[in-house]
């Protein structure tokens, strides 16, 4: 017996009460008709509940008690009869055994399917959850390169104008599209790469990838996983400079030494020198002294930590004349040309004056290096005066620069010099609250020194610091 007992005891009493009626009416009524037939219907009930074995007892006993109340059959008719009711009791017995046990299966099968849609529901909405809170990207794309599924992340990072769902990814991630063009023969590929990823504003960001390609045919897909690695490549690139710049402080560290040390020398034989009348009136000493005091103030700055520079009106007039003594002569020597053009009107400029004279020296500098073989070599410099601020146009005819990239960065491995000059004037630019830039030019090199005008500050002096 296969069912619960409860069910299995009231389905037993109901065929057993269909017996016992059966019986009663044949016993009480006495028919000249047999009522057989309907003690299939017994049988019949109790076979959704027996085994066969019990079915065919059951079949033998309703055939039994059927033929109790027939009379007047001879012992061979009363045999015939018998097996006969036992066969057509036990074969409709078995056929609704048959029945119910296949419904019973049918029920069973039905329940696991239902089950088993519970748990793929669930696992379902456990990995939407999960691709969803998931800060990385997750895509399927299908054989003709079309996004069939993305999560919150992918819009993310990707940012497209519209919705993901149907557009090709070829416009996002090209490498996606280039991989589902491989032969399919190859069978499933499974890798991780690095790329570049294109948002809808066109703008691209470094990603990294983890993707598998898998199915033949319309059914080939590729499932990908895709990563935002600006902010690491960021911090990489930071730390890197980082280390570039503490190994170009201990490099600059030492020779800031040897040239304070130079300094001292040159102070000392200045000294020796000033005591002759001739030579300490003369206009070449006193620039020599100031270049001298220049090298040992920009020896004594640290680039990189915190310094106190002396900021006072600078009046480009006098500035002019004797920046005219120091560079004019190296352009004489290679037949060239220096001029400075300066208004008279043009307000003073807030800068530490040594300092602003070793900018101006180096850019010059740079400009003899580039134009040696210039057939018309000339470096000039044009002043003007717009909404407060002082602006120093330097411009030579040299063949200007090939690249600007990592133009201010020190040591480029591109410097015809050490590297530094550029990277140096624009931190002692800077600690004067001014700005050193390139501005492209047809014909040449020309940078842009811009500085805060000090038409309210003549005679006054002060101390500013540079931060990083």
């Amino acid at each position: 017996m296969r069912t619960a007992e409860g069910g299995q005891g009231r389905i037993f009493a109901i065929a057993l009460v269909l017996v016992v009626l059966l019986v009663i009416l044949e016993w009480y009524y006495d028919f000249n008709f047999s009522l057989g037939i309907l003690y299939i219907f017994p049988v019949m009930i109790a076979a959704t509940i027996l085994d066969r074995w019990q079915i065919m007892i059951a079949a033998i006993f309703c055939a039994y008690v059927r033929g109790r109340f027939t009379a007047d059959q001879t012992p061979l008719e009363h045999m015939l009869r018998f097996s006969m009711a036992t066969i057509a009791y036990t074969g409709c017995g078995l056929w609704i055994y048959q029945i119910a046990d296949s419904r019973r299966v049918v029920l069973k099968h039905y329940s696991r399917l239902r089950y088993e849609q519970r748990l793929r529901r669930r696992a379902q909405e456990q990995s939407r959850l999960l691709a969803e809170s998931s800060p990385a990207a997750i895509l399927t794309i299908d054989s003709n390169g079309k996004i069939v599924a993305a999560n919150k992340a992918a819009a993310n990072i990707l940012q497209p104008a519209e919705g993901l769902l149907g557009q090709n990814i070829r416009n996002f991630i090209p490498l996606f599209y280039d991989a589902l063009q491989l032969p399919s023969g190859i069978g499933d590929v499974s890798t991780s790469a690095s790329a570049w990823a294109r948002r809808g504003d066109g703008t691209l960001v470094p990603a990294t990838t983890w993707f598998s390609i898998y199915g033949e045919g319309v059914s080939r897909h590729l499932a990908a996983i895709v990563v935002d690695v600006a902010n690491e490549v960021r911090e990489r690139e930071h730390a890197q400079y980082e280390q570039i710049v503490s190994h170009d402080r201990i490099l600059a560290s030492a020779v800031s030494h040897e040239i304070r040390n130079l300094c001292s020398a040159i102070f000392v034989v200045a000294s020796n020198m000033e005591r002759s009348d001739d030579i300490a009136e003369h206009p070449d000493f006193a620039a020599l002294k100031n270049l001298a005091t220049g090298l040992r103030d920009l020896a004594s700055v640290d680039l990189r930590r915190k310094v106190r520079m002396e900021i006072s009106p600078v009046r480009l007039q006098d500035l002019a004349k004797e920046v005219r003594i120091i560079i004019g002569q190296d352009w004489i020597d290679i037949d060239g040309e220096f001029n400075w053009h300066v208004p008279e009107d043009l307000p003073a400029a807030r800068a530490n004056r040594q300092g602003l004279i070793q900018i101006l020296l180096n850019l010059s500098q740079n400009s003899l290096r580039a134009i040696q073989d210039s057939p018309n070599p000339r470096l000039t410099i044009d002043t003007s005066f717009h909404d407060g601020r002082v602006s120093l146009r330097v411009c030579d005819t040299g063949p200007g620069m090939k690249t600007t990239e990592h133009l201010f960065q020190p040591f480029r491995p591109d410097s015809d010099g050490s590297g530094l000059g550029l990277y140096v004037s624009r931190a002692l630019i800077e600690s004067f609250g001014g700005e050193l830039r390139f501005e492209p030019v047809e014909v040449g090199c020309c940078f842009v020194i811009t500085l805060t005008a000090a038409q309210n500050e003549e005679g006054l002096a002060h101390t500013t610091e540079e931060t990083e």
